[in-house]
């Protein structure tokens, strides 16, 4: 499982990279994505910093599964490799 870790609206480059057993992080700007409807063609999982979309206003909903700290470092460190 590769983490794709998204801080900013990068999504097009990351679509040709994502793989079904990879895990897709939002966080910061990037929680931004979750408003264009642009997330439901990841063939993976989506994870959104709680925090991060709480600070901008947006609500999380499906397919994003919404992460705390403590959540978000067990994830990284489950990841072989962090993009």
């Amino acid at each position: 499982m590769r983490l794709f870790d998204l801080s900013h609206s990068q999504l097009p480059d990351v679509l040709s990279l994502v793989r079904a057993e990879d895990k897709v992080l939002l966080r910061q700007e990037a929680v931004y994505l979750m408003t264009t409807g642009q997330l439901n063609s990841l063939p993976c999982a989506v994870y959104c910093l709680a925090a991060d979309a709480a600070v901008r206003g947006i609500m999380i909903s499906e397919p994003v599964t919404a992460l705390n700290d403590s959540q978000w470092l067990d994830l990284v460190l489950q990841a072989k490799q962090q993009l």
